[in-house]
């Protein structure tokens, strides 16, 4: 069972863009949760196919390893659940006005070689990015006209408004100008011999696995439990990864597991725990530029004709929820939720009112058929790739319950090259795609309506591929993107939620989950419901956030 939650990581422009990455297990070697107090937390990481690939290259995300996050810091982590902010090479930001971020640079920071971290780094890394735009994966220089710095400060000049665009500045890893610079293709280079401001620093690789020890030189060494990190090699095979998992050679995996009390709770129950939050939203995504997709009552009377939660337990087994129709993912985002949204957004199966609704836009039931004007009765392909099995479950369910009001509905199961191809030029009638999972509603309803991304049908587009366009839409973003002020943000986030539920640019289904799986045999301060700190994500800058919060169980 694939699970895709990793769905809108890389971040692109105006936010975070949807690269459906699987994360798989991996196998463990003579290390980890089974070997008990020797200071080693085991991670399940990267894919070998069985073979490591030795990059830890932190600006080429394709090829770096996930090893890379502890080796190197970014100045701040946006928390992809609530939006808040965990410091680390910087100790916090301000806008000066909505086009003037800036950043105080934390003091006393050494390389692991031990030359000293300055502002110049920070300023050198965006230059960099700017000269090889191959590096530029977050996009921050479509947004950005300058970086410059002054004492202990580093000012962010923006090219309009985007306050909201903070976050994946701070997000971006720095590496030191003192052996970068030197480097004749930044976009090529290995970095066998990584240099970081991180806890961690490379001890040893094989093809099979690789291992981190303890940074001597880190700024915040107190806070750091484990005495080295490994990352054994995982297989390409999720069933192998599985069973790797439930045999207890990880301290952190990520992985879905089905029935996880029973398959991976039960195999040590004093110390096998599992947190499975929300991480995004599943989307049916209409194709807004074709009938009758377009009518606002035809999409009402489709979000109103279907079993949310019927459809999150065919996919998860019902380890999430079905999904608020605010945009909002919950409990996650509950600070911004408009209180006069009804049921918080929840939208219940209501098969009266969709049908009220398909009358509305022309569409009535003859012979068990919902048939337009003509007596043609309304088909609906729905694409989605065939190996994320979670979604095709989903999609039978959906098929199912669209039988039952007379739609004829099948899905389209290409593989995954060929969907993104498809639905990225808007050659699709409906499709399934994740939706939200910044943890800020501006990046989240900016990358799935700003008209911007809405290109003609046959131009790819990364975002927004149902090709929606409200000027009303448009207006409440720019001011979202431009304001500091904490009562107009709410007020803008609350009129694009009261319009998302009012007129379904997208049908948000399901909660897509975050999978992590602990150990509590080695160390404890795992995030969880009663502490949701950070996403139990290990393959993102979270990894950093969680690692200074373990702590030795023994």
């Amino acid at each position: 069972m694939n699970t895709h939650l990793r769905h809108k990581t890389a971040i692109i422009a105006a936010g975070l863009i949807a690269s459906a990455l699987t994360l798989d297990g991996c196998g463990a070697a003579n290390n980890g949760a089974g070997t008990g107090g020797s200071g080693t937390l085991t991670i399940q990481g990267d894919a070998g196919n069985p073979q490591l690939v030795e990059n830890f290259n932190p600006l080429v995300i394709a090829t770096e390893l996930h090893g890379a996050q502890l080796i190197y810091e970014p100045l701040e982590v946006r928390s992809p659940i609530d939006g808040t902010y965990t410091p680390f090479l910087a100790t916090g930001h301000s806008f000066k006005n909505p086009t003037t971020l800036q950043f105080t640079i934390r003091k006393g920071v050494t390389w692991s070689d031990g030359k000293p971290f300055t502002p110049a780094d920070v300023v050198f890394t965006f230059d960099l990015l700017k000269k090889y735009p191959a590096l530029d994966a977050s996009g921050v220089w479509t947004q950005l006209s300058g970086v410059k710095a002054q004492g202990d400060t580093v000012t962010f000049t923006f090219k309009k408004p985007n306050v909201p665009f903070a976050g994946v500045v701070a997000a971006q890893v720095i590496v030191p100008q003192h052996i970068w610079s030197q480097v004749k293709d930044p976009t090529k280079f290995a970095n066998t011999k990584p240099v970081g401001t991180g806890p961690f620093t490379l001890a040893s690789f094989a093809p099979t696995q690789y291992t981190l020890k303890k940074n001597a030189h880190y700024w915040n060494a107190s806070r750091i439990a484990p005495q080295q990190v490994v990352f054994p090699a995982q297989s390409s095979n999720q069933s192998t990864n599985q069973l790797d998992v439930t045999s207890g050679k990880f301290d952190w995996a990520y992985n879905y597991l089905p029935d996880v009390k029973k398959t991976y709770v039960s195999r040590d129950p004093a110390h096998n725990i599992y947190w499975f939050p929300p991480g995004g939203t599943i989307g049916l995504f209409l194709n807004l530029t074709k009938k009758p997709y377009q009518d606002v009552d035809f999409r009402k009377g489709i979000s109103e004709s279907i079993d949310r939660d019927l459809i999150a337990r065919k996919a998860v087994n019902g380890y999430m929820s079905g999904a608020s129709q605010s945009g909002l993912i919950l409990p996650n985002e509950q600070k911004w939720l408009d209180p006069s949204l009804p049921q918080g957004g929840n939208i219940s199966q209501d098969t009266t009112q969709a049908m009220a609704d398909f009358k509305k836009a022309g569409y009535t039931v003859k012979s068990g058929k919902l048939v337009d004007r003509s007596g043609r009765q309304v088909s609906m392909s729905i694409m989605m790739p065939s190996n994320y099995s979670d979604w095709v479950a989903a999609g039978k369910e959906l098929v199912n319950e669209l039988d039952k009001i007379g739609i004829k509905a099948s899905l389209d199961t290409p593989q995954s090259a060929q969907y993104t191809s498809a639905t990225q030029a808007g050659k699709y009638d409906a499709a399934f795609g994740g939706y939200g999972g910044t943890g800020d509603p501006y990046t989240d309803f900016n990358n799935a309506l700003n008209s911007s991304y809405a290109a003609p049908v046959g131009t790819p587009t990364a975002n927004n591929f149902e090709r929606f366009k409200s000027p009303q839409v448009d207006s409440e973003l720019a001011t979202l993107a431009a304001t500091t002020d904490p009562a107009r943000q709410k007020q803008a986030v609350h009129a694009l939620e009261q319009y998302m539920y009012a007129n379904v640019p997208v049908v948000l289904m399901y909660y897509g989950g975050s999978w992590g799986l602990f150990s509590t045999k080695n160390f404890t301060g795992w995030p969880s419901a009663q502490d949701p700190y950070a996403l139990p994500t290990s393959y993102n800058n979270e990894i950093l956030v969680v690692v200074s919060h373990l702590r030795k169980a023994h």
